[in-house]
């Protein structure tokens, strides 16, 4: 029982939330969801103010447009902070598993690790030059692609670690 309960919590979970809400003082809940979203240690990925143009008779047509990333463990807090703080229309999330493909990629980053250290070795026992030579450009070959593993672990983390927040306000 406490491998499977240590398997369900290593889980790498990808949580992405879209939520359409309306209120009557979009400045007040834009600043109220700054405020929440500093608070929580999260922060703005990306926001478009529509403020309504006067010259098509839309003035009080405003809008907005957020996506927000937020701590995974404070994501379920976030959310119920903008449904008490608006009315909200439709919401949706979705849940994406990305554990094997994580541990995939841990795994050939460790095998690159390896291989790395045994070429740094085999490079200091170098009996001539185009066996030295041979050796660097392999090791050139192995970092490029430990680099690229690298950032493919740090892009998961970052998206398991920080729920996505769709928000649209009206």
């Amino acid at each position: 029982y406490e491998n499977a309960s240590q398997a369900v919590t290593d889980r790498k979970l990808i949580r992405r939330i879209n939520m359409n809400t309306e209120t009557r003082d979009l400045d007040a809940l834009l600043s109220d969801i700054n405020a929440k979203v500093t608070q929580l240690g999260g922060y703005m990925e990306n926001r478009q103010v529509y403020t309504g143009s006067s010259y098509y008779g839309d003035a009080d047509s405003r809008s907005a447009t957020l996506t927000i990333r937020i701590p995974a463990e404070k994501l379920d807090g976030f959310v119920a902070h903008v449904e008490g703080n608006s009315n909200v229309t439709s919401a949706s999330e979705s849940t994406e598993d990305v554990t094997l493909n994580y541990i995939a990629i841990e795994s050939r980053m460790k095998a690159l690790q390896a291989e790395e250290t045994r070429l740094l070795e085999l490079i200091d026992e170098a009996a001539n030059l185009s066996e030295l030579l041979e050796l660097e450009k392999r090791l050139t070959e192995v970092r490029t692609e430990l680099e690229k593993v690298t950032s493919q672990l740090r892009v998961y983390d970052n998206l398991v670690d920080y729920g996505t927040v769709e928000l649209s306000i009206t």
